[in-house]
């Protein structure tokens, strides 16, 4: 069994299952406001970290950005009531988009310039606002599940 490490800033997050020390980004931290996150309410993440020059050398990392990362979210939806769904991950391609009108994911580089990608070396910022629409905590799960 691994040690829990918590990611330095105002977040629940972990690092998970990769170790902190074996992370290619190092993390300098990470913000999420309002916390909890509560449902209707928009929220917003901040990560902030560093690329080292020597990663990118000893990867051979292009010098156009992290074109081909992924970033993989794990969640789970934790009631009032002290009830929870199960933890749902997902997915998605690295890169800063507009998902739709209540969700964007926008990567910034050390100047804090808006890039399509994460810096393949040197400090990036990456912020996510978000929404989640209670009508959809349990449907989306029960759907997920095969309920609906």
């Amino acid at each position: 069994m691994f040690k829990q490490d918590k990611v330095y800033g105002h977040s629940d997050a972990i690092y998970d299952p990769v170790p902190k020390e074996d992370q290619l980004f190092s993390v300098e931290f990470l913000e999420v406001a309002p916390t909890p996150i509560r449902s209707d309410r928009f929220f917003f993440a901040l990560l902030r970290g560093d690329l080292p020059e020597t990663k990118k050398k000893e990867l051979a990392l292009p010098d156009e950005g992290l074109v081909d990362a992924t970033l993989s979210l794990s969640a789970s939806v934790v009631y009032a009531d002290g009830s929870y769904e199960d933890t749902e991950s997902l997915i998605l391609p690295f890169k800063t988009a507009t998902f739709n009108d209540w969700t964007h994911l926008s990567i910034r580089d050390a100047r804090g310039t808006q890039v399509d990608y994460l810096c393949s070396s040197g400090r990036s910022d990456i912020l996510l606002d978000f929404q989640i629409p209670s009508m959809f905590v349990r449907s989306v799960a029960q759907w997920l599940d095969g309920g609906l």
